[in-house]
Order: structure tokens, then C-alpha cells, then sequence
């Protein structure tokens, strides 16, 4: 008889270990990009006469994603073209989500901020804004960058410290995703 309850307790134990150690193997694929991207997040609410029936997540569209990196873009009202680098030597903070870092941005010797040029990748939603600055005086020391508009910023990047001489060339080079 108590062979009998023994197979079944072994078989439920087996499958309990079973699922816990497959709960903890971590089988995320590692991510060989430089950036994760910009992630979209989205919900819809539907009320019936004001009383909420159910929320749920919405679906993004490439048509969506591609309007998104057009907005952000193109033209000459493009929101988000001019790339800023801050002066190392005066204080450079590490990015941060409130863009409150400390943040000293060049205004002179070639590496005033400027609009990039603005590229369409192929795939949807996928774009770069770049721009090539050459610095004009000796020793400047770079390791921010800022990507925004004249007013506002939309993101930033901290990089190794580069130290300039008159004529070297440093591009910065956004490549941005809307997935």
C-alpha cells in the first residue's frame, strides 16, 4: 500500500524540483547592442458611462514607430537635431532620467552645440543624428553628450574622456529605436 503512494508523491516532488530549477535558470539572450533603444510604452482604458470596463496595453504599430522617428526628426521643426557636448573640466555629471547632472556645455572653440544630420535607417522606426565637430583650441576635455532641441533635451550619454587638440575631430553619432 505504500508503494502505491510513494510513485505518486515521487512523480509530483519531481515535477515541483523539476519547475523551480527551470524558474531560475536565467534564459534571457544577451544583448549585443549598444543601446537597448527607446522601449513604448501604452495602455488604453475604456469607460462605459463613467465606469472603467478594462485597460489593457496597446500594440505599436511600425507605421507608428515610423511616424514616432519622423516627429522627432525631419524638417526644419524636427525636435530633436541639435547635439550639445559638455566641458569636462568645468563638470560633466552622469546622465540621469531629470537631466538635473551637472552639465556644462561648450559654447566656443569649435564644439558649440549644432544640429546633426538627421539619417533614416531602413528598418521601422530606427534613426541617427550626427555631427562631426572640430575643435579650434588645445586641450578640451569631453565626455557628455546631450540630443535635443534648443531648450530641451531628450537624452544624453556619458563616453570615455576625450582629451581635443586644435583640429581633431570628434563626431557624435545617436542611433535611436523606437521599438
Amino acid at each position: 500500500m505504500r508503494k502505491i503512494y510513494a510513485i505518486p508523491i515521487l512523480v509530483i516532488t519531481s515535477i515541483l524540483v523539476l519547475a523551480i530549477a527551470l524558474m531560475s535558470v536565467n534564459t534571457s539572450v544577451p544583448n549585443t547592442e549598444i543601446s537597448d533603444g527607446i522601449d513604448y510604452k501604452g495602455s488604453v482604458c475604456v469607460y462605459k458611462n463613467n465606469e472603467l470596463v478594462e485597460c489593457n496595453h496597446n500594440v505599436l504599430y511600425n507605421s507608428g514607430a515610423n511616424m514616432t522617428r519622423t516627429a522627432l526628426g525631419v524638417g526644419s521643426t524636427a525636435a530633436i537635431l541639435n547635439i550639445t557636448l559638455c566641458n569636462a573640466t568645468a563638470g560633466c555629471g552622469t546622465p540621469i532620467a531629470a537631466s538635473s547632472e551637472a552639465y556644462t556645455e561648450y559654447g566656443a572653440c569649435g564644439l558649440a552645440g549644432a544640429t546633426g544630420t538627421y539619417t533614416q535607417l531602413g528598418q521601422t522606426g530606427n534613426w541617427t543624428v550626427s555631427k562631426t565637430f572640430t575643435s579650434s583650441c588645445d586641450n578640451l576635455l569631453v565626455n557628455v553628450t546631450r540630443l535635443g532641441n534648443n531648450s530641451n533635451y531628450f537624452a544624453g550619454n556619458s563616453f570615455t574622456l576625450v582629451t581635443l587638440a586644435n583640429l581633431d575631430q570628434l563626431t557624435i553619432n545617436w542611433t535611436l529605436s523606437i521599438t
